[in-house]
């Protein structure tokens, strides 16, 4: 099957980084992710405990590159100006993956309120989430509700996420916050 291109912001990846999963979610959804270099640059760390403490933890997305899960890229020079557009009005690694959304015809994904607001008024497709991704790789990789409850609480944990409740998969992220 060949694979799809989605850019995501810095959030969304972080977010798939707190999985552990970043691969297969990119194998099972056959996609391959992209990130701009000003996007890449904001995705920092997660939180872990060890020993008790909570430490901060790099997160390394090159680890990914050589595999056909995730590719970097640079703004192309037609693409410089709505990148200065837009980071005045979004951080920059929002305000890049925009402008190569548009420029080149990819998919985004980005929860990002302000972001998501600026795809609309740009005419883009309206851009994926974080549990959209995760809803459909958990459907598709046939996790049940303990293993899809475990890459839940480390998103919530480990990138300190909680979807607005706007999301559409609000309903199914609780549902794996019951105890069953």
């Amino acid at each position: 099957m060949p694979r799809r291109l989605l850019l995501l912001d810095a959030c969304v990846a972080i977010n798939l980084a707190a999985t552990d999963q970043l691969a297969g979610v990119a194998e099972t959804l056959a996609l391959t992710f992209i990130l701009t270099r000003q996007a890449a640059v904001e995705v920092g760390h997660l939180r872990d405990t060890i020993d008790g403490e909570l430490v901060a933890t790099p997160i390394n997305l090159s680890q990914h590159q050589s595999d056909p899960v995730l590719q970097f890229t640079d703004l192309e020079p037609s693409e410089y100006d709505l990148y200065v557009q837009l980071a005045a009005l979004v951080d920059d690694g929002e305000a890049a993956t925009i402008a190569v959304a548009i420029h080149r015809h990819i998919q985004l994904a980005t929860d990002d309120r302000k972001a998501r607001s600026l795809c609309v008024q740009r005419g883009l497709t309206e851009p994926l989430r974080t549990l959209a991704l995760v809803h459909s790789y958990a459907d598709m990789a046939g996790l049940d509700h303990g293993e899809t409850r475990e890459l839940l609480i480390k998103i919530r944990d480990r990138a300190s996420f909680q979807p607005p409740r706007t999301d559409p998969d609000q309903k199914w992220w609780n549902g794996h916050f019951r105890e069953s």
